[in-house]
């Protein structure tokens, strides 16, 4: 007996001991992994709920829709084009009731408009896209112009008659003569005026309300009832 407990003590001991530290260990490492995937999954909750909370405030924030429009909220995906000619893709698509020509909104100003659409997704055209064109006006003044942008990025209301009555400061709006978007829509300030090459016609360099870059998500108008 003393033999056996010696023996117990001596050799079997630390054996059984090495065993419970891994199992113990083990159990240990289990939990661990049980808290981080709990962790992640409320982190992942957190995000979603973050997002849908900034969705929320983003569409509270667009004062200037009429009643009379609807609208599909949309987020951006991803670009096509280079440099000042990118466009912006969107998740939204025919499926969703989206047609190419609508109108496309930000909560701050005007964006642009949809020019191709598949069953899932869209492209839009920017107003920072040289290809864009869209009638716009002083508000204060009702002046009239064409808001385009150029290589460079430089969005201008150009095509102003000589001596017309515009100043800096002054907020550009889209103009009654526009089929795109409704009259009054907001598009950005006049922070410089300059005057043509001919001579006949002065342009105003536009800071726009909208940075077309930092969009994560767009307001696509979907029908005038």
């Amino acid at each position: 007996m003393a033999k056996a407990a010696f023996f117990g003590k001596t050799l079997f001991f630390p054996f059984v001991h090495s065993l419970k530290a891994i199992e113990s260990n083990q159990a240990l490492q289990e939990e661990n992994f049980i808290l981080r995937s709990q962790l992640t999954e409320s982190t992942l909750q957190n995000l979603a709920l973050q997002n849908e909370l900034k969705e929320y405030m983003d569409v509270a924030s667009v004062s200037f829709i009429t009643p009379e429009l609807e609208f599909e909220l949309a987020e951006v995906i991803g670009f096509s084009g280079q440099f000042q000619e990118r466009n912006l893709i969107v998740n939204k698509g025919k499926m969703h009731g989206i047609a190419a020509g609508s109108a496309v909104i930000s909560g701050n100003g005007i964006v642009g408009k949809i020019v191709s659409v598949t069953d899932s997704y869209s492209i839009i055209l920017p107003f920072s896209n040289p290809r864009f064109q869209l009638p716009v006006m002083d508000e204060r003044t009702s002046v009239q112009g064409i808001l385009q942008s150029d290589i460079a990025g430089t969005i201008s209301m150009n095509l102003v008659k000589l001596g017309s009555e515009i100043a800096t400061g002054d907020t550009i709006v889209t103009s009654n003569l526009s089929r795109l978007y409704p009259k009054g829509y907001p598009v950005g300030t006049i922070s410089r005026i300059r005057e043509s090459t001919d001579n006949l016609f002065i342009s105003a360099e536009i800071t726009a309300f909208t940075l077309v870059e930092n969009l994560e998500h767009v307001y696509i108008l979907k029908e005038r009832k």
